[in-house]
């Protein structure tokens, strides 16, 4: 394994932390700002499924992982981007109250075994930039962009 420094991106949400949490953290997950069809099962080890198809041209992309952790309105943890051996990415998201908001803190510790996988890891940082833009859009002023 290559050790590279996890990405970390993060942001305001001019929203109270009640709904961006729901938004983020919910049985369908990041449908239908984000995702196509996501499920998370919302306890220590449940499972999580994503699938995107308006992001991917119309091209069905599939992953599975699990839920690490679950801190009511603080953090979710989870495994996601599997591959042969397991789970590549461990993702922490983590949420605090603001004066006029909620910040979020994603962290992403993608693994990569050789440098021909750096694009692996660049990948999570352009799609969890990605990620959050459209998340602030839908949760500040309700329009999806996908």
């Amino acid at each position: 394994m290559i050790e590279t420094p996890p990405i970390e991106i993060m942001d305001f949400f001019h929203a109270p932390i009640d709904k961006v949490w729901n938004v983020f953290v919910n049985e369908k997950g990041w449908d239908p700002w984000f995702t196509d069809g996501m499920k998370m099962e919302l306890i220590p080890n449940g499972k999580l499924y994503f699938r995107w198809e308006r992001l991917t041209l119309g091209e069905v992309v599939e992953d599975s992982g699990y839920i690490i952790e679950l801190i009511n309105k603080k953090q979710i943890s989870f495994w996601w981007y599997e591959y042969e051996k397991g789970y590549r990415s461990k993702v922490d998201i983590i949420f605090q109250s603001g004066e006029e908001g909620t910040w979020i803190k994603i962290i992403d510790y993608t693994q990569i075994f050789d440098i021909n996988e750096l694009s692996i890891k660049y990948g999570c940082a352009v799609g969890w930039g990605q990620m959050i833009t459209l998340a602030k859009a839908y949760i500040e002023k309700g329009i999806i962009l996908i």
